[in-house]
């Protein structure tokens, strides 16, 4: 079954009620949430999500599972200096998630700030199994990164370097197609591409797919999402992996920008998508 869904907002007063409408309104079968501000630590009580009346009306509709959590960006789990901070708040996150029922929360796996690039993987490897140790349930997805400036993770070694080091069936990638794409990975090639993935023992762990197309050439190292087929990867692409069969009933999300800073693109770019 394809699960096709976007980063949909989540905010008061109706918190995961507002964001599974939202979703329905695009039709939507899966969807993504931030449980506050990425860019802040701030967040309500679990108390405030509509959680009775999400389960009562519309788990049925999208079910919990099918709600990806991303962690915020001030999460940096690479970082010596900024450890404690990091795993701390990614352990109240996923706490917060278990609340709701999910199954994945997406992790952006931080950037070598204050150590080189091998020690920040092996700071990452440790402040996983750390919070691995202290909370159930939801998977870690690793999110592939395009590369900007130190972040860590932008190629499918280091991604399994860290997965076979912490070693849990809890630990998983979300493959963004933009910033693999901005990495330097040919997607445009699609057989190719998915070899390396096979090659690299990657597929059978990814669960969550970014789906983005690209405002720059591949091997840019920008991270600039662009609308489904208005960027370098382009409409046909997208859809293969839409259409894959080994990514069947994987939540593939959109996190595509707002036409004109105002407009939604999710219900238009869904079914552009879905339309063989």
């Amino acid at each position: 079954m394809i699960k096709l869904g976007s980063h949909v907002a989540f905010k008061k007063p109706d918190y995961l009620v507002g964001s599974i409408k939202e979703s329905l309104a695009n039709n939507a079968n899966c969807a993504m949430i931030y449980l506050g501000a990425p860019q802040t630590a701030a967040r309500v009580n679990v108390d405030q999500y509509m959680l009775d009346e999400y389960f009562a009306e519309y788990a049925g509709k999208i079910a919990p599972k099918d709600i990806v959590i991303h962690a915020p960006y001030i999460i940096n789990m690479a970082s010596k200096t900024k450890s404690e901070f990091a795993r701390n708040f990614l352990i109240s996150e996923i706490n917060r998630a278990n609340q709701i029922g999910s199954q994945y929360i997406v992790l952006h796996p931080g950037s070598a700030t204050d150590l080189d690039k091998n020690e920040a993987l092996d700071q990452l490897i440790e402040n996983l199994k750390f919070v691995l140790n202290r909370t159930e349930n939801l998977i870690i997805c690793i999110e592939t990164m395009a590369g900007k400036g130190n972040e860590i993770c932008t190629n499918f070694e280091d991604i399994m370097y860290v997965i076979n080091n912490v070693n849990s069936k809890r630990i998983a990638i979300c493959l963004d197609t933009c910033h693999v794409w901005d990495a330097g990975y040919n997607i445009k090639d699609y057989d190719d591409f998915k070899n390396i993935l096979i090659e690299q023992n990657a597929l059978k762990h990814i669960k969550v797919i970014h789906l983005n197309d690209s405002a720059n050439a591949m091997g840019s190292h920008k991270d600039r999402h662009a609308n489904i087929g208005n960027g370098f990867i382009g409409l046909e692409v997208l859809k293969k992996f839409v259409w894959d069969r080994d990514f069947d009933d994987l939540p593939i999300i959109l996190e595509t920008p707002y036409i004109n800073n105002v407009f939604s693109p999710y219900k238009d770019e869904i079914a552009l998508l879905l339309d063989k």
